[in-house]
């Protein structure tokens, strides 16, 4: 094994040395690479696939321009299977979360060493960067009556949409701004095909204002071939009014939470490019 990893080492030693002379710094030239975080953790924005543009300025200095989108949807889906001396209840409950990250950045870089074909730089960039939920939540059930000689069943579903937050409410919408210092290398495969990596300390900071949610209600009996409607009831936590289907109105109280957050974090990164 040791004298495998020193034959390919050795080899990729007399690739870079004799590749110095062929392949250097693109000065002036423009590149477009994208640029992910194959990495989680708590503060990472979510699944962010980025498209970064740079434009060497001279062989030492370069200018770059980033937007990053991320999507993630996530689903807990749960089966309802509960028996009790007298009835049983089945059902499904289904809760649905989504995340949306935006982010765009302009930031600088200095190219401190070349050596053909591997190119090592630092810099730092600064821009917006934004946190945006949603979910939704469906359960619905039916419960029999077992006791009973007749078939009597109770059907009762609850569907709720959130906005601005996710569906447990410990993730608001948060718009802010960042700033990242950062290292990296290049290594230049074919011709104008690079690929990289980079190292990047994040400190983000901006506000986010909770989310609301509007809750759904409703049951029905079944006695045999018939049914008999239940209550329906709606809420909205943005406007506070609670409604119901036999005309009942209430205005309850609405609250407001306002803040602010900071977060400092680590954000490796896999690079893949292209020289125009």
């Amino acid at each position: 094994m040791k004298k495998l990893l020193f034959i390919v080492g050795l080899a990729l030693t007399s690739v870079a040395a004799s590749a110095q002379d062929e392949v250097g710094l693109p000065a002036g030239l423009f590149t477009l690479e994208w640029k992910f975080n194959p990495f989680d953790y708590e503060s990472k924005p979510v699944k962010v696939a980025q498209l970064n543009g740079r434009l060497f300025l001279n062989d030492k200095s370069a200018v770059r321009m980033g937007v990053g989108v991320g999507f993630d949807r996530d689903t807990d889906e749960k089966i309802i299977s509960e028996t009790e001396e007298a009835s049983k209840t089945e059902g499904i409950s289904k809760i649905t979360n989504d995340a949306l990250t935006l982010r765009f950045s302009l930031g600088y870089e200095y190219h401190f060493a070349n050596t053909g074909r591997l190119d090592f730089y630092g810099g730092l960039e600064g821009g917006y960067l934004g946190r945006f939920y949603s979910g939704t939540k469906e359960i619905n059930t039916t419960t029999i009556q077992t006791s009973s000689s007749s078939y009597i069943a109770s059907e009762n579903f609850q569907n709720t949409e959130y906005n601005k937050r996710n569906s447990d409410g410990d993730k608001l919408n948060e718009n802010g701004i960042f700033g990242t210092i950062f290292t990296g290398i290049d290594f230049y495969v074919y011709k104008k095909l690079y690929i990289g990596a980079e190292l990047g300390v994040t400190f983000n900071t901006g506000k986010k204002k909770n989310g609301n949610y509007t809750e759904v209600t409703g049951n029905k009996e079944i006695i045999g071939d018939t049914v008999i409607p239940g209550l329906t009831t709606k809420y909205s936590s943005e406007t506070g009014i609670y409604t119901d289907s036999t005309g009942k109105v209430e205005n309850r109280p609405v609250y407001e939470t306002k803040g602010s957050y900071t977060k400092v974090y680590i954000e490796p990164a896999i690079r893949i490019g292209w020289m125009f």
